[in-house]
């Protein structure tokens, strides 16, 4: 008949929509005191843009491929996919963190997941000093998936990834974005300043104390673009948009915890990482130094 559903998620959206601006890359200020400060920064051109296309081509094999073996009993789907708010046309790949050299036919690297990571977390990572900054060389690798989100993926409610706690950042995501984004892909929104108490409480708690602080709340659209990044701290409160476009959405992404603190997955929500790399409890630096040996190999494979 026409109809369209007013969902929750489209009324807090409404509510947030009058202080909602951009977010922006403010290098004034050292991303990592940003981050510490408002739980989510920006930062342009953390990969490349051929990085950037050639992991996206990657991506659209891996995700039909996966589904296929999933569907197939293949391979579990634990070890393919994890859980995910409004799963319908939305997906979290989980990803492979494959050190060994893949030959192209000029004698160089193929895999563009290492590509992508080098350039993140490497030698001259663009976002390597963030990480070490804020969690230093012994964060705990915590995820590393791409949340794809379809044509039709609907909006989701705003919440945070995890649960309060009196850590102030107990884990940093980065997410970077596989094409350019624009305000009908279905952008997360962030609302900075809301890994708190209070905003944990008022959106958990009754509907008017929750609508009182959401149209009060500043909050930000991660309208990023091809290579672009940003981090954030997944106490925050924030939420993936509604793909009302024709074009496919993909966010890489990973994620780190402070050894220092309690391991937050549970049953429930494990985090977005295969089983066997979680298994491999891989530090930053560990990674960093990984990726460095992948480096060297890419080279001499290419001579």
């Amino acid at each position: 008949d026409g109809t369209v559903e007013f969902r929750e998620a489209d009324r807090e959206f409404s509510l947030l929509l009058p202080n909602q601006t951009p977010l922006t890359m403010d290098s004034s200020t050292p991303f990592w005191e940003t981050l510490r400060k408002d739980g989510v920064v920006r930062v342009d051109g953390a990969i490349s843009h051929a990085s950037g296309e050639a992991l996206r081509k990657k991506i659209d094999v891996m995700l039909a491929e996966s589904i296929v073996d999933v569907a197939t009993f293949k391979v579990p789907r634990a070890f393919r996919f994890a859980n995910v708010l409004e799963k319908a046309c939305r997906w979290d790949l989980l990803l492979p963190f494959d050190d060994k050299i893949e030959e192209d036919g000029n004698g160089g690297s193929s895999d563009p997941i290492m590509t992508a990571l080098d350039e993140l977390l490497g030698e001259e990572g663009s976002i390597a000093p963030i990480i070490e900054e804020t969690l230093g060389p012994d964060a705990i690798l915590y995820e590393l998936a791409c949340l794809i989100s379809d044509p039709e993926s609907l909006r989701q409610e705003i919440h945070p990834d995890i649960v309060y706690s009196a850590d102030s950042l107990p884990i940093v995501a980065c997410f970077v974005s596989l094409q350019d984004v624009d305000d009908t892909m279905g952008p997360t929104v962030f609302l900075p300043g809301t890994a708190t108490e209070f905003h944990h409480a008022a959106i958990n708690g009754d509907p008017e104390a929750t609508d009182a602080m959401l149209s009060s709340t500043p909050s930000v659209s991660n309208t990023l673009g091809l290579g672009d990044a940003s981090l954030y701290n997944p106490m925050l409160l924030h939420a993936g948009g509604g793909n009302f476009s024709h074009r496919r959405r993909r966010l890489f992404y990973c994620t780190f915890l402070d050894p220092t603190k309690i391991d937050p997955s549970s049953d429930f929500n494990p985090g977005s990482i295969r089983p066997d790399l979680k298994m491999r409890d891989l530090s930053f630096g560990e990674i960093k130094g990984a990726l460095g040996e992948w480096r060297k190999q890419c080279s001499a494979a290419a001579t």
